[in-house]
């Protein structure tokens, strides 16, 4: 497979290929075997099927192509989001347990921040990316009285929320963008169908041609 996808990927390889099939075609199916205009019908069979292999070849290749793009794009919203996360549990620690050196000062709201930021370290620390970081984790953020304006839980809820639609789409992503055996012999065999389906359509074009002068 990986030589096939070098000699596919060679421009003089598929150009010799293309010209060699044109040189062959003329010769025994315009020259010496002329075929009849029913059969030339019949060849443009053949010219489809290699140009609409050729096709799916080429939007497989776009199709990995997008989803290591969104693998790109996606791990950066996600590793953001992350940050955001930790940095909102670093700063509302601060602000309930440490503020203004009153310790524990906000004691309900220390509690919890000091409880979720340590559930929330444990699995970034122990997971690789992007950490499978529990949707249920802000569970008992809506019991704290006070401390915490509603705008500060709408902060961190979307920063949660937007983890979790990143890492699903990273996820996605990268099984998108894994090379089968059936993917890559698509993208390999697609320039070659290619150059094969023009050489085929100039041979049809010439025979037809020659049919006419007759």
């Amino acid at each position: 497979m990986e030589q096939l996808l070098q000699l596919s990927t060679n421009s003089y390889f598929v150009g010799g290929v293309f010209f060699a099939t044109l040189v062959l075609l003329h010769v025994f199916f315009v020259v010496r075997y002329p075929l009849s205009a029913s059969q030339w019908k019949l060849a443009e069979y053949v010219w489809v099927l290699l140009a609409l292999v050729s096709v799916v070849g080429i939007f497989e290749e776009a199709r990995i192509l997008r989803s290591m793009q969104t693998v790109a794009t996606s791990g950066e919203v996600a590793e953001r989001k992350l940050a955001a996360l930790e940095n909102w549990f670093d700063v509302y620690g601060l602000h309930a347990c440490e503020n203004d050196g009153e310790v524990n000062k906000e004691p309900q709201l220390c509690d919890w921040v000091t409880a979720k930021n340590s559930d929330f370290q444990l699995v970034v620390a122990n997971e690789e990316f992007p950490a499978d970081v529990p949707s249920n984790l802000l569970l008992g953020l809506n019991d704290i009285d006070s401390g915490l304006a509603e705008a500060d839980r709408k902060i961190i809820r979307d920063h949660l929320g937007g983890y979790l639609s990143a890492r699903k789409s990273y996820i996605a992503a990268v099984k998108g963008s894994e090379y089968t055996s059936f993917s890559s012999l698509l993208i390999s065999l697609a320039p070659l169908m290619f150059a094969l389906a023009v050489a085929l359509k100039f041979a049809k074009v010439s025979g037809e041609y020659r049919l006419l002068r007759k």
